[in-house]
This record gives C-alpha cells, sequence and structure tokens, in this order.
C-alpha cells in the first residue's frame, strides 16, 4: 500500500477556532491526504464533558476509513483521539504547540501546572504513536530566562517516563506574504499580544518589561499590537496601542518597525516573531525556548530578565546597522523556515508512523 494518497485519511482536531497555523497545517496536508477536520470548543470549561462526549460520537463516526488522528496541542482534546487509534488499530500524531510542554506555577500558566489537564496532556503523549515538535525545547530545555520553580521545560521534563517517538518539524512561513512594504520609522519598537487585561497574561507575554524600558526611552515609539485602553490603561505615553489586525494590516505594521519585541517568559515558536523578521524588523528575544535559535545572529538576546540589561541591549541595537540586520532576519526565516520545509516535516511524521507496525 503506498504511504502517500488521497485514500488516505486523517482527522485533524483542534481546540478553540481555527487559528491560521491550523489552517495552514491543513492546507499543507490536504495536497497529499484527504483531511478532515474537528473543533473541540473551549469555550465553556463547565461543558467539558458535553464536548467529550460530542468528540467521542465524531471520532466513532470517523473511525471507518481514517488512517490517522492528527492533535493540535496535548490537552482535554487528544486524550480520546490517541486511546480510540490505540484501541481500534488507528495511528495518532500530536502537534506540540508550547503551552503543552510546559509549567509556571507563578503564572498559572501551562497544561503541566494544572493537575486534571497534566492528567490529560501526560496520558495522551504517552499514548500517542508520534510526537511533532515545533523545536527541541518542547522535548526538553534548561530554563534561566527568570527565577522559576522548574529550571528545566519540556515533555521530558515533566513526563520523565516518555517514550513514544517524535520528530521537528519547525513552523513554516510564505516569504512572498511576509515582506517589507515601506519604509522603517528610525527607532521603533513593535511587539503583538492579546488579552493584557490579565495581568499573568501581561507578564507572560513580557508586556511588563515593554512598559519598564519604554519609560526608560521616551523618545522611542513602543508599538503593541492587540489591546486596548480598557486593557492596559496605564502606560508610557510612548506606548502605542493598536487593536489586533488582519494580515494586511499586520505586515504594513512590521514593515514600519524597525525592531520587533518578544520578551515572553514562555514561548512555544512565535509566528508574530517570524512574520515580523520577514519584514525585516530587528528581533530582540527573551532567552526562552526556541527563539535564540529562530533569530540566530540577526538581532539580540535577553538571557535574564532585567531591566538593566535589557536597556543596554537596547541601546546597542538602535545604535547598529538595522538595515543589514533586517535583511539578515529575513533571510534567516526565508531560508530555514519555509512552508515547504513545514509539509516536508508532516509527511515525514504521517509516512513514518503509517509504516511502523501496530504495537
Amino acid at each position: 500500500m503506498a504511504i502517500k494518497g488521497k485514500h488516505i485519511k486523517i482527522l485533524y482536531t483542534y481546540p478553540g477556532v481555527k487559528s491560521t497555523f491550523v489552517a495552514k497545517d491543513i492546507r499543507l496536508l490536504s495536497q497529499h491526504y484527504q483531511v478532515n477536520e474537528y473543533a473541540f470548543d473551549l469555550t465553556k470549561k463547565k461543558l467539558l464533558l458535553w464536548e467529550l462526549l460530542k468528540q467521542k460520537l465524531s471520532i466513532i463516526k470517523s473511525l471507518f476509513g481514517t488512517s490517522v488522528y492528527i492533535v493540535k496541542f496535548g490537552g482535554y482534546w487528544s486524550l480520546l483521539s490517541v486511546l480510540f487509534a490505540r484501541f481500534f488499530g488507528k495511528k495518532s500524531i500530536i502537534i506540540t504547540g508550547g503551552t503543552d510542554c510546559v509549567s509556571f506555577p507563578k503564572m498559572a500558566y501551562g497544561n503541566f501546572q494544572n493537575n486534571t489537564l497534566a492528567w490529560f496532556t501526560r496520558k495522551s503523549f504517552q499514548n500517542a504513536h508520534h510526537i511533532i515538535a515545533l523545536h527541541d525545547s518542547m522535548m526538553h530545555s534548561d530554563y534561566s530566562y527568570d527565577n522559576c520553580f522548574f529550571k528545566e521545560q519540556g515533555l521530558k521534563v515533566h513526563i520523565p517516563n516518555l517514550k513514544t517517538p517524535y520528530s521537528i518539524a519547525y513552523n513554516g512561513y510564505d516569504a512572498d506574504l511576509w515582506k517589507k512594504t515601506s519604509e522603517k520609522k528610525k527607532g521603533s519598537f513593535l511587539t503583538v499580544a492579546s488579552g493584557l487585561g490579565e495581568e499573568r497574561r501581561r507578564i507572560l507575554k513580557g508586556i511588563d518589561t515593554i512598559l519598564q524600558i519604554a519609560n526608560q526611552f521616551p523618545d522611542n515609539d513602543f508599538i503593541i499590537v492587540g489591546s486596548n485602553e480598557n486593557e492596559l490603561a496605564e502606560h508610557p505615553k510612548n506606548v502605542i496601542l493598536k487593536p489586533k489586525s488582519n494580515a494586511e494590516e499586520l505586515k504594513l505594521l512590521y514593515s514600519q518597525a524597525e525592531f520587533y519585541l518578544q520578551l515572553s517568559m514562555s514561548e512555544g515558536f512565535p509566528n508574530s516573531l517570524c512574520e515580523a523578521m520577514l519584514c525585516e524588523c530587528v528581533p530582540i528575544v527573551s532567552n526562552v525556548a526556541s527563539m535564540p535559535f529562530i533569530i540566530d545572529n540577526s538581532g539580540f538576546i535577553l538571557m535574564r530578565k532585567d531591566i538593566n540589561s535589557l536597556k543596554g541591549i537596547v541601546q546597542k541595537a538602535l545604535e547598529s546597522d538595522t538595515e543589514s540586520l533586517g535583511k539578515e532576519a529575513r533571510q534567516r526565516i526565508a531560508e530555514n523556515f519555509t512552508e515547504e520545509n513545514r509539509a516536508i516535516g508532516l509527511n515525514k511524521a504521517i509516512e513514518l508512523v503509517l509504516s511502523r507496525p501496530n504495537p
């Protein structure tokens, strides 16, 4: 039997609304396979049991003809897929996201800081036939950016006996879509972050640090996309809030900004960072997970969460050859993190899991 082809049916499950990166995966997979999708509703946690029942019925309905169950992120929505796959001789793959690989109790963030969610996540990854990680740090990484209960993060840390095979498939981007369309405004900084009405969200996305550094550089603009005055009422005058934007609006904002800030406490493989780099923003990132690897030598890394260190980095960045660094940032993403490479990584994992005999 040929391993790749439209005769192979995939059920792709994801939590919440269909994000752009989920839509991209489904589009890439649909080039070679027959892909059906299932959205697990997470809007009402009180209805979790009802949602699990609906998912169970959907999986049972899909059993005939389905070869592979792919789930985006480990969580409540992933366990039934992998268990049914085990029981009925199908195959299952979980694609990590980042949140499902970490625990930050101080911020109440990450699947493994919640006992119930941790149990679902752990059992899912243990029973899956394969894991697709966005980066090696999703499996294991040392954590030294800030004081944290866990000095190591990743699935191998939070599931010490994990034996599920895994492979790496970086996110992929369209360099023809994401490209600079206007002149840069000298000394301007941009970040994309939503849901900033919650303090823990502001800390997670490094917005607290950005507000601090904005005070240190009052003559520079610091633009935050995805929030509004109601969510972030108190901020320095040089912090400019922009509402959530579509792709074309974001491309223009990226194109106009000279620097992109991603000072998060935790990340997986951040799309906004890569999109901004394609639009020739010079990246300034925290020493977290995949981000130092993503930017390589095209930008600046804040090794520890310290405002004095960040002040020095920002000053150095402002004095750098930003035009050359911006072009290097674009080249880094355009050459290494393409949609084609993403598709190859997804397809290889599917071919691999289908070629293995059932245990």
